[in-house]
């Protein structure tokens, strides 16, 4: 993927949209955090003075997304080498930057794998467009534009692309995107219209913040998410793991600092504030 970064003009020159650079966006600020080119000033100043604030407390914001980027490339890996995956789903995706998961799949299992993402933020699909026409392969690597919530529409976009294989094992992606949702019978829903979707053999992937041994300090950052334009909810594992249905889990459901790392660091893992893990269709 190339380096450069997408200026405020293309997107807008897109988008048609003048206020591009106005608000901060959580897909960029995610991307500044885990050491992306892709953001501006607006999302520097917002997620710099988060991170003043959860440094008071003796804490680094920056591990937390760091730890979920960390988790994606395992993912991406598990999949690949343990269930032979080749289709990828990542629904919620952001920016394909630092670390995307196309380029993680090509070093695996190069030139074989094919990659969709998907995002319902018109700001975040114009970076990811953009980007993947200046250095991804556009038979097997597309952006799409829908929302999760709407599965209908949405997958009819997905099989549109004609990049997947219906037949075969899909990774589905769900990462670091269902704590923006709110309403737990619409997620569980859609989540279930999508599990119902997949092909025998295919995973589901997810990632979810939680205030499981969260510090005061924490539940107010997550408040600040409301001066982005998306709020976010935490979850505890039961809740989590409700998303699977009847997929069996087939790693444990851990940190996103530990989940599968051979090195996992010596912070707490709790200190991630994020569960990760996978299940599969039978």
């Amino acid at each position: 993927m190339s380096e450069q970064p997408v200026s405020p003009h293309e997107i807008a020159r897109v988008t048609g949209r003048t206020d591009v650079d106005e608000k901060a966006s959580p897909a960029r600020v995610y991307d500044y955090f885990i050491g992306g080119t892709n953001n501006y000033a607006v999302d520097r100043v917002w997620a710099d003075r988060a991170a003043a604030r959860y440094k008071e407390a003796g804490q680094d914001i920056r591990h937390i997304y760091r730890s979920n980027r960390g988790a994606v490339r395992r993912v991406v890996e598990y999949a690949i080498r343990e269930h032979g995956i080749r289709q990828i789903v990542d629904i919620g995706s952001g920016l394909p930057t630092a670390g995307n998961v196309h380029e993680v799949a090509d070093e695996v299992a190069p030139g074989q794998c094919s990659v969709l993402y998907v995002d319902n933020e018109t700001i975040a699909h114009a970076h990811a467009d953009i980007l993947l026409g200046r250095a991804a392969d556009p038979a097997r690597h597309r952006a799409v534009f829908a929302d999760l919530l709407e599965f209908n529409n949405l997958w009819e976009k997905v099989v549109a692309e004609r990049v997947l294989r219906l037949d075969e094992p899909i990774l589905l992606m769900v990462m670091a995107v269902l704590h923006f949702v709110g309403d737990s019978d619409r997620a569980e829903r859609a989540l279930a219209y999508y599990r119902d979707l997949l092909p025998p053999g295919s995973l589901l992937a997810i990632s979810h913040g939680t205030f499981e041994g969260a510090t005061p300090e924490f539940h107010e950052l997550i408040k600040q998410y409301v001066q982005t334009t998306t709020n976010a909810f935490m979850r505890s594992p039961e809740e989590i793991t409700r998303f699977f249905g009847d997929f069996p889990l087939v790693t444990p459901l851990d940190y996103t600092s530990h989940w599968l790392n051979p090195e996992p660091p010596e912070i707490e893992p709790w200190r991630s504030h994020c569960l990760v893990t996978i299940g599969r269709k039978a």
